[in-house]
């Protein structure tokens, strides 16, 4: 019924930017709350989320992150997210095209958690391997 999000891999969606919208706040962006409920494993108002233009090159720790916020029929954006679109907030307005293709990624939210020590587990097996190859 929704054309949006996409998951294309898990907890990684693909959509389009719908539009800007001064009721949300700088660190949200919104999605259809139907299109969310149909199509994803997000909680709105809850999940974390990034987002990643196709050329951008930009590690995934250093990008920014947004709560997913769903948009229900009653606000003004509703129509800029009718089929599952993001909508992002106002202050972020000419930083995407509006219709340009966007990766919503949620794995953070969902595989980490917040809990980075494997994370930095593995990073240091890594430096502890090239010390010992050197």
């Amino acid at each position: 019924m929704y054309r949006y999000p996409v998951e294309v891999i898990a907890d990684t969606y693909l959509s389009k930017v719908g539009g800007y919208s001064y009721e949300l706040d700088r660190n949200e962006i919104g999605i259809n709350v139907k299109a969310l409920e149909m199509n994803t494993s997000i909680i709105a108002n809850e999940t974390l989320a990034t987002l990643k233009r196709f050329e951008e090159i930009r590690p995934y720790f250093l990008r920014r992150k947004f709560v997913v916020v769903g948009i229900e029929e009653s606000m003004d954006c509703y129509e800029m997210s009718a089929n599952g679109e993001v909508v992002l907030p106002e202050e972020m307005e000419g930083s995407m095209e509006v219709g340009e293709s966007v990766i919503v990624n949620t794995v953070e939210a969902f595989r980490i958690d917040g809990d980075y020590s494997n994370i930095i587990k593995a990073i240091k097996w890594r430096l502890d391997n090239q010390i010992l190859r050197n």
